[in-house]
């Protein structure tokens, strides 16, 4: 990873690269589909249904995020908390979105996790979903099922793009610190020996800071829902790989600025047809979509 402290030079070349029109760039021959929580808009999303359905479908990295349960584990979740939108209590009933937040993952263990319903109330925002009864599982538990699944039915190999989620305020409270985090996750990646086939992404700028110390040969995505890429970029200590923004924020001049720096463009979540083809437009080198079948028939 290109390790670089963001200077006021820098931000200033940036600024001037940006003003200056877009220019011609070599493009990228390829896009990289990757499977938003698996495939949520067809399968229960971050279950392992889902990930093996973007598997067979034919995306080329799996994403997901993770939080950490009581007893350290490390899960598949969204969110740190059961979110009321297709969560079911233990008695199959719906949580209620007042609820949500008692239910906190970091103080649960996780076999009181997994017995929780995170499918069989579909969700009202993918109307195609699939109902069916399954749960949240480990993120070891997953990476053995696409690993199992691939070499049942001689696949080709997968990547894995792992969201470390985190905020500020739940440091401690509904999370561990970043240190901590970032080292049980990649115990998980090491142990499963997949260093290699992974990248860790965050919307947080002092996780990916921590991470890259770290893990300096970690592959490195930064995810950004608002502002411009150069008032982003500042908040690191680093020029990641991968600069995975809303997609709604990219123009051909944003474009011209993040290649300016060698990082790849993968944006987030583009689901519908004009969005997809505007991206495909930009020559972007990837796309994180709820439906990888919609990307890859365009492909």
């Amino acid at each position: 990873m290109r390790t670089i402290k963001l200077s006021g030079i820098l931000l200033v070349f940036l600024m001037v690269f940006s003003c200056a029109g877009t220019g011609k760039m070599k493009q990228t021959q390829t896009i990289e589909v990757q499977g938003h929580r698996g495939d949520r808009g067809n399968f229960p999303e971050n279950t392992i249904p889902a990930f093996l359905s973007a598997v067979k479908k034919g995306a080329a990295v799996l994403e997901m995020d993770v939080v950490i349960s009581k007893d350290q584990k490390v899960v598949v979740s969204h969110e740190p908390f059961m979110a009321a939108q297709y969560m079911s209590d233990l008695e199959g009933k719906p949580i209620k979105k007042d609820n949500e937040k008692r239910y906190n993952l970091f103080e649960m263990t996780y076999d009181s996790i997994k017995r929780f319903d995170s499918g069989s109330r579909g969700n009202a925002a993918f109307p195609a979903q699939q109902k069916l009864k399954t749960y949240k599982p480990l993120l070891s538990e997953v990476i053995d099922s696409v690993e199992n699944y691939i070499s049942r039915n001689k696949l080709k190999p997968v990547r894995y793009n792992i969201e470390i989620k985190s905020e500020k305020e739940d440091y401690g409270k509904r999370q561990p610190e970043p240190a901590l985090f970032a080292a049980m996750v990649m115990k998980v990646i090491k142990d499963k020996g997949i260093e290699q086939k992974i990248n860790i992404q965050s919307f947080d700028p002092t996780v990916l800071n921590v991470m890259h110390k770290m893990y300096p040969s970690t592959k490195i995505a930064y995810l950004v829902g608002e502002g411009t890429f150069i008032k982003n970029l500042s908040m690191l200590d680093f020029v990641p790989e991968i600069y995975s923004p809303n997609h709604k924020l990219l123009n051909k001049e944003e474009v011209a600025s993040i290649r300016s720096l060698k990082m790849r463009i993968i944006p987030w979540t583009v689901n519908e047809d004009k969005d997809i083809d505007h991206m495909l437009k930009l020559k972007v080198d990837g796309i994180i979509t709820d439906y990888p079948e919609k990307v890859l028939n365009k492909l």
